[in-house]
């Protein structure tokens, strides 16, 4: 990929951020720029292989995709200190030069990225059907710590739920929570409760009778920590 092609994907992409979310700020640049990258590795990562192609085939592509990183990165740079030339410079690139690689070795980055375009820009990057998405838009929450009420803060955070179809659930909490994904443990109709794969974590959604999310509460047991969102 060249300069001209990344500035059309980077132009495209902060115009969609733009108008899904509103006024944007320099952090979002670098946002762009790594999510963006990232994205594209991931898929080409993720994409199934020919089945008719070799393994010497195989393995060419494999290490083709790796060893362009370094010019997709400087594409990406380059064109963004072109868009933004009053903000985007040499350090904002060598942040990029560095941080992509590590969020490419994160194995929590496809999730991260699934979470970021679809709360950021209405878009879906997985290829598997959701049943559904939920977001929560919560006013207030209350803090237990060992059991006992230690706070109560009226601030506003957003919770995005996607309910996949094998009773797994993503969950994130803006600007709080990274994506965390949890598999069913037990419910009713109105409270469902999920284990997180990460253990630290267990997730409980309460419903209304329009299956709407009533109250959200996440739970880190190592901790004695308890948060319950209310609407």
């Amino acid at each position: 990929m060249n300069k001209s092609e990344a500035k059309n994907i980077l132009t495209d992409s902060i115009s969609n951020l733009h108008s899904y979310r509103g006024n944007l700020t320099n952090e979002d640049i670098d946002a762009e720029v790594i999510n963006n990258v990232c994205l594209i590795v991931l898929k080409n990562r993720r994409k199934k292989p020919n089945p008719e192609a070799n393994l010497d085939d195989l393995l060419k592509e494999l290490v083709n995709n790796e060893m362009n990183l370094p010019d997709l990165i400087r594409a990406f740079t380059e064109a963004a200190m072109e868009l933004f030339p009053d903000y985007y410079g040499i350090k904002n690139a060598t942040a990029a030069l560095i941080g992509i690689p590590n969020n490419l070795d994160w194995d929590g980055m496809w999730d991260f990225l699934a979470d970021y375009f679809r709360s950021n820009h209405g878009k879906e990057i997985n290829e598997y059907s959701a049943k559904s998405i939920k977001v929560f838009s919560s006013i207030r929450h209350e803090r237990f710590e060992d059991g006992v009420l230690t706070s109560e803060s009226e601030v506003d955070r957003v919770i995005n739920i996607t309910f996949d179809n094998e009773n797994n659930i993503l969950v994130s909490i803006a600007p709080s929570l990274s994506p965390k994904k949890a598999a069913f443990k037990s419910g009713s109709e109105y409270k469902k409760s999920y284990v997180g794969f990460d253990p630290d974590y267990l997730f409980t959604v309460s419903f209304d009778d329009f299956n709407e999310i009533d109250s959200f509460m996440l739970e880190m047991p190592n901790r004695k920590l308890k948060i319950v969102y209310y609407d």
